[in-house]
């Protein structure tokens, strides 16, 4: 096992066990310590808790598998949205831990749902000759069928993440898109740079970032959906 003394934490937990990626409900705590907002979030250990944070927070809300062994929460069908009732969440809950128990559920992820908006990725991976490079595109389901990402070194400033947001090819999707509001560039912007700060500050621990989707609504900008995967220790 290696030595975490020294490691911050959630990594030198995540390295304690073995694992390659932080869970979501870890990589969430990294994510705002930075000031990055997610939607109110609690990890429950049991449906009572799950229900009584659900009626604090208002229905709907979104529940997500917590495992060790689930890096990709879609191929076991491990997220589950639009939960509108005490009822059915308790039902979801259920149903979940039920069918994922062979694998090491350490918990049930409750979180408020985020009304429709305009779906971004905002990540960082490591280039080979680079180092590590933040990344901004069209995310969701259309990140695959579109393939519009722009790339940064990190860390970035502000201004060059505005020219990064605008690199982009799909720009009317961020200027008001089927009925969406426009997207406000300004605090899209300093959220890039907080994930490309990130990405130097723990760059002896962070392989790759994910934020995919980001939602950008009337109500603001908010990540969705988290996840980072870890380097080796040397």
């Amino acid at each position: 096992m290696a030595d975490t003394k020294n490691i911050p934490e959630p990594f030198a937990t995540a390295y304690k066990e073995g694992r390659s990626f932080l869970l979501e409900h870890e990589a969430l705590k990294v994510f705002e310590n930075v000031g990055i907002v997610f939607p109110p979030n609690m990890l429950a250990n049991n449906v009572d808790e799950a229900v009584t944070f659900a009626k604090e927070i208002g229905f709907p809300v979104v529940i997500k598998a917590m495992s060790p062994k689930i890096l990709h929460k879609s191929d076991y069908h491990a997220v589950v949205i639009g939960i509108d009732s005490e009822v059915a969440l308790e039902n979801q809950f259920n149903d979940m831990k039920s069918r994922l128990k062979k694998h090491d559920l350490v918990g049930i992820l409750v979180e408020k749902q985020v009304k429709k908006g305009t779906e971004i990725l905002i990540g960082m991976n490591i280039d080979p000759t680079f180092g590590p490079v933040v990344a901004f595109g069209i995310g969701g389901i259309l990140v695959e069928v579109i393939s519009d990402v722009s790339f940064r070194l990190c860390p970035t400033t502000k201004q060059r993440a505005l020219r990064l947001i605008s690199d982009i090819k799909t720009q009317k999707m961020l200027n008001g898109f089927r009925g969406l509001p426009p997207v406000d560039r300004e605090p899209l912007a300093e959220m890039i740079v907080k994930v490309s700060q990130i990405a130097v500050d723990l760059d002896k621990y962070i392989k790759e970032i994910d934020l995919n989707p980001v939602i950008a609504n009337e109500d603001g900008i908010f990540g969705v959906d988290a996840r980072i995967i870890l380097k080796k220790l040397d």
